[in-house]
């Protein structure tokens, strides 16, 4: 039975850093593939740049659908308006894997994103894994690896889709491949991710 994954970002570009080339493989073995990704990203470039980048990348990931709530960039926080949108699309997706950003972030926006998940999770029985951000603080413990190295020339090809955000230092392929290789010695492979467990019911 194919799964239902669901990757929540805060802004354009988020997931396909922090989890792309998962993503990338649950579409490969066929697992129905969402996105949510919370605002246009409008403080950092033009919004319809962003929106475009966006969807060109999910197309790319494998993506069923990519949803955007409209939530103000910068401004987001963990509260009732953000769990309740959230909660809308979970309850209609019935994800039985989430990807979100984790908590322990110096991006209030990822903040909010990931708590406000966490939040919307209470009623469901599904994992929630946390991914890594440029962001994500040193307190980031993860607990499962992902071996990507098949897929991970396919994850830098949708960052280089967000052309907008190409001078960004975190942007760089030299950070990501480094990334990617440093948890993948961990797992003595080429290439991997990394998450934090935060809910496992399954994976």
């Amino acid at each position: 039975m194919n799964r239902k994954i669901l990757a929540i970002g805060a802004h354009p570009d988020d997931i396909e850093l922090g989890c792309g080339a998962t993503l990338i493989k649950h579409a490969s073995e066929n697992d129905e593939l969402f996105l949510i990704i919370a605002s246009y990203g409008e403080k950092g470039g033009n919004k319809d740049q962003r929106l475009k980048e966006a969807t060109e990348s999910a197309r790319l990931l494998g993506a069923k659908d990519i949803i955007f709530l409209g939530l103000p960039d910068t401004q987001m926080h963990h509260d009732g308006i953000t769990v309740g949108k959230i909660d809308q699309y979970m309850c209609k997706i019935k994800p039985d894997i989430v990807y979100v950003h984790c908590p322990k972030d110096y991006h209030q926006d990822h903040v909010a994103i990931a708590l406000s998940t966490l939040s919307a999770s209470r009623h469901m029985r599904n994992a929630v894994l946390f991914y890594e951000s440029p962001s994500t603080t040193i307190e980031f413990r993860p607990t499962a690896y992902n071996d990507v190295t098949q897929q991970f020339c396919y994850k830098l090809k949708s960052i280089d889709i967000f052309k907008s955000q190409k001078e960004r230092d975190y942007m760089e392929k030299v950070s990501v491949i480094g990334l990617a290789k440093s948890r993948g010695s961990i797992l003595g492979v080429k290439y991997a991710e990394a998450f934090e467990v935060a809910l496992l019911f399954k994976w």
